[in-house]
């Protein structure tokens, strides 16, 4: 083996999170559309060929650091899943830690918001965006699905995707409100939300048959 060989990869590894981490605070700062390859580079302490070797343009850098973001978001949430707990309180921890999150550290999703204000213009950015979007969706759906079968209740796979999409937009829309304007969404108002919505749909067997078909609204 080569001098060096051995530490190729952990090289490599610790580069390209040096160059995320120096992306997320040049967008965070000037914006996706204001910030340049050679600014990363600046920040990093690294050669603009650097940026390119490892992402190869601005939009594949903004898509690694969403990817990062959302995995590290979706572990998260599984982790504070706990199927020991109430159902309705179930969503209490994860709503309550992405709210807190929002606080100690916005920009990470301030640059989700310019991931999807960038993905409204790009068909490719667009795909890439709604596969993240996909694997929050698919693991909030899971959730549903493991409380449907904890409360005795049967739920289709289209039911469990709809609630997830509710937990999904409920979590990003609060989540702009909360960053714009702080004073006037309770940290809590997430969690709550969802408990409020899961009771109801637990007890309500006209509210079970909406959400498993939205359109049919008790026709």
């Amino acid at each position: 083996m080569p001098r060096g060989e051995f530490d190729r990869s952990p090289r490599k590894a610790a580069t390209r999170a040096r160059l995320l981490d120096a992306a997320a605070r040049v967008y965070a700062a000037r914006g996706f559309a204001g910030a340049t390859l050679d600014d990363v580079a600046e920040q990093a302490g690294l050669t603009k060929g650097a940026v390119y070797g490892h992402f190869g343009s601005k939009d594949n850098l903004l898509v690694a650091l969403m990817e990062e973001y959302l995995a590290a978001e979706i572990a998260e949430q599984v982790a504070l899943f706990d199927r020991h707990e109430t159902t309705w309180k179930r969503p209490l921890a994860g709503s309550d830690r992405w709210m807190q999150e929002l606080d100690e550290a916005p920009d990470a999703f301030r640059l989700l918001v310019e991931f999807w204000l960038a993905a409204a213009r790009d068909e490719r950015l667009r795909e890439r965006f709604a596969a993240g979007l996909e694997a929050m969706r698919a693991t909030f759906a899971g959730f549903a699905g493991d409380s449907a079968a904890d409360a005795g209740l049967g739920a289709s796979p289209e039911t469990a995707r709809h609630f997830a999409n509710v937990m999904l937009a409920l979590s990003i829309g609060l989540g702009m409100l909360r960053v714009a304007d702080p004073e006037q969404v309770s940290p809590g108002l997430l969690g709550t939300a969802l408990s409020v919505l899961i009771r109801g749909v637990e007890r309500d067997a006209e509210l079970r048959a909406a959400m498993a078909d939205p359109q049919a609204r008790g026709t």
